[in-house]
């Protein structure tokens, strides 16, 4: 597949380090990804169950949340195969625009449903607009999550890696103070867009679908896979700095095959604790807004939350970052493990002052060290040469643990009317993976853990 030459002198020819516009291009990416991200689905939930053309109650809506999600982390792994060969600019190049058509494909459901169903429809007299409703959504999530929070994100994030080795921890924290703004900021915004700006829940995906045309501009111009396809090494320097201090987790780089990655706790230890995030995450972001009136909050008080987590992500993700090009990345993983348990706890509290200042705290913390850690983990622990097909294999656990998020957390609510066992469980996994972060190693130093 051979790509026009881009607007832009080559990489080499400029006057700095290619990589700080890897930054940016990647950061822009990961930002892009918001629609396909459970915060992103989160503020048109209430809109579609409140729509009488869709029918949908909140329990059939997680499920087809569900269904799609699992669809789409089950293709993650041929999303990793295809980037190892292709690349960050031609992926980038496929998914934004298929991203732009699945958004456009969402915000016409009320139509494919009508047309699915109206009077000169194909099915039998009587058919049920619920269970239309069911297939389309959970079509369009399937697509939404794959392009998204799957391909997206993955190739953003990857690519970065690539692009870095001993200032990776420092440039994740810079590109996530822009991606932990956007992030939660976005259900705010969304809610602006649906709501105060009157384009509704359909317009509103119209509108985004259409911005994706300016990432196919930006993957076009900028992204490129790695600094030696370009005549550049990592970091910009010619040869690896020496010395390294206190942190042993990249004494070099070591290349591990999947199935070498799969046989070590290096990859199941980090691979499970950014799971369960995900899956706590997305579980109390996909209902915040009932979870808020739960606790006597409105919906403008609720969505506030994430507009007081911003500088707090903000500051875990730039003090993160350099933290982990310091130390060993479990000490890191012990502190993302630690402010989710007590997430988890806080947010049974939301009724109170305390619960809502820890719930911004501890969410906005881990949700900082979450982002860093993703760009960070496999490079450092697995080398570059797989990246694709590793990264891949984690992002189908977290696609797979955020998809039964929101609707274990509607189960819970269904069966006990609280959503408090919900934040129970995922404190208790969190305090149990938080004592494994003690037994994990890099591979460089000890093969066959």
């Amino acid at each position: 597949m051979k790509l026009p030459k881009p607007l832009l002198p080559p990489p080499a020819g400029y006057p700095f380090f290619y990589g700080w516009v890897i930054v940016a291009a990647a950061t822009i990416g990961t930002i892009m990804s918001i629609p396909g991200q459970t915060m992103g689905v989160s503020a048109f939930t209430d809109h579609l169950i409140n729509d009488p053309a869709i029918a949908l109650g909140r329990e059939d809506l997680a499920l087809a949340y569900l269904l799609g999600t699992l669809a789409s982390a089950v293709l993650l792994p041929v999303a990793g195969y295809f980037f190892d060969r292709l690349g960050a600019r031609r992926m980038i190049i496929i998914a934004s625009p298929c991203m732009g058509l699945t958004l456009w494909f969402l915000s016409s459901t009320r139509e494919i449903i009508s047309g699915i169903t109206g009077p000169q429809s194909p099915l039998p007299l009587g058919a049920e607009k619920a269970g239309v409703a069911f297939l389309v959504l959970s079509s369009g999530f399937l697509l939404v999550r794959f392009w998204g929070q799957g391909v997206l994100t993955m190739v953003s994030r990857a690519m970065l890696g690539k692009w870095f080795r001993e200032r990776r921890g420092l440039v994740s924290g810079i590109s996530g103070i822009f991606v932990s703004a956007s992030f939660a900021g976005a259900p705010r915004f969304l809610s602006w867009m649906i709501s105060d700006l009157g384009l509704g829940w359909s317009g509103t995906w119209k509108w985004l679908g259409v911005s994706n045309l300016g990432l196919l501009l930006i993957g076009w111009i900028f992204y490129r896979d790695n600094p030696e396809e370009c005549g550049l090494q990592t970091d910009g320097k010619n040869r690896p700095a020496e010395g390294g201090g206190e942190q042993q987790d990249t004494t070099e780089e070591y290349s591990a095959t999947p199935r070498e990655a799969l046989r070590t706790r290096a990859f199941w230890i980090p691979n499970l604790s950014l799971a369960l995030w995900g899956f706590a995450l997305t579980g109390f972001t996909f209902h915040i807004v009932d979870i808020g009136k739960k606790a006597s909050l409105s919906e403008e008080e609720t969505l506030n939350l994430f507009l007081f987590m911003a500088p707090v992500s903000i500051l875990a993700n730039i003090i993160g970052g350099w933290w982990s090009d310091k130390v060993r990345i479990r000490v890191v993983f012990f502190a993302l493990m630690a402010a989710l348990v007590t997430a988890c706890w806080a947010l049974t509290q939301l009724s109170s002052a305390t619960g809502q200042w820890l719930t911004i705290i501890c969410v906005g913390t881990s949700g900082g060290l979450f982002s860093m850690l993703l760009v960070v983990i496999w490079p450092r622990f697995f080398g570059r040469k797989h990246l694709g097909k590793i990264s891949s294999l984690n992002m189908m656990t977290m696609t797979g643990a955020s998809a039964l998020g929101p609707w274990l957390f509607a189960r819970s609510v269904e069966l006990t009317g609280s959503y408090e066992p919900a934040f129970h469980g995922c404190g208790v996994a969190a305090l149990l993976l938080l004592a494994t972060t003690f037994t994990m190693k890099n591979p460089v130093a000890t093969k066959g853990l």
